[in-house]
């Protein structure tokens, strides 16, 4: 824990005393609920038509991501809450307990945990079909780390692909599930859009591949997940 807490502030001194130029996109943050939801489709609709719990946190957006692949558990997904900030975002976790939610919802899911997540590179809130690696990084590489996952998408989007972009979330309050990884979210309008980037890559014709492998040497690989994205509410 002591570890990566002098992670999290090594980030944050490098970020605020670095020379960059251009609009910033790391400000907000967001929580997540994971959950287990029997009917999926139904929570989600259920998510939708009763904005309550959104609004009572003050999110300025929300949304779900449903595990496609590589599930932990049945039914697995989370629900998204977007705020203009951590303090936001922590004040808006002690506006509404979910485990004193509506039985309508209760009814729906299980509970599994929450986090509050900051953006440690700049990120855009477009949901979409989302590859969600947590990836283990030293204090030692953890610049090198985040300024090669921006060199990255530069080199996907450069290759033809205009719609890719990613993100590297470090958790705040997530217990024990996420101690000492970063989220790695890359993220494209659709599964076709993400396949052909794989089989870019494993033919070896993708320009992009030398740029992946050395970002890859940098952390260990925890776990690898495929999640379909939406955006259910969007704000008051």
């Amino acid at each position: 824990m002591h570890k990566f807490t002098f992670i999290l502030f090594t980030f944050l001194s490098l970020f605020l005393y670095s020379d960059t130029e251009g609009e910033q996109t790391t400000d907000g943050a967001f929580t997540t609920l994971l959950v287990a939801a029997p009917d999926i489709e139904k929570y989600t609709e259920t998510l939708r038509s009763n904005p309550s719990a959104f609004q009572a946190t003050g999110a300025t957006g929300a949304g779900v991501c449903v595990t496609n692949s590589g599930n932990d558990y049945e039914g697995q997904m989370l629900v998204w809450s977007a705020f203009p900030d951590v303090a936001s975002a922590l004040e808006g976790g002690t506006k509404y307990d979910p485990q004193q939610a509506p039985r309508q919802f209760k009814n729906l899911r299980e509970l599994k945990y929450g986090v509050t997540w900051k953006a440690l590179t700049p990120f855009r809130l477009e949901p979409g079909y989302e590859r969600v690696q947590r990836i283990r990084v030293s204090a030692e590489n953890l610049q090198a780390f985040t300024e090669g996952l921006e060199k990255l998408e530069a080199s996907i989007r450069a290759a033809g692909h205009p719609n890719f972009f990613n993100g590297a979330f470090v958790p705040i309050g997530g217990g024990s599930h996420e101690i000492e990884t970063l989220t790695i979210r890359s993220v494209t309008r659709d599964a076709q859009s993400m396949g052909i980037l794989f089989d870019e890559y494993f033919s070896g014709n993708a320009s992009w591949a030398s740029d992946y492998d050395s970002l890859m040497l940098l952390g260990e690989e925890v776990s690898d997940n495929m999640e379909i994205c939406e955006q259910v509410y969007f704000g008051s």
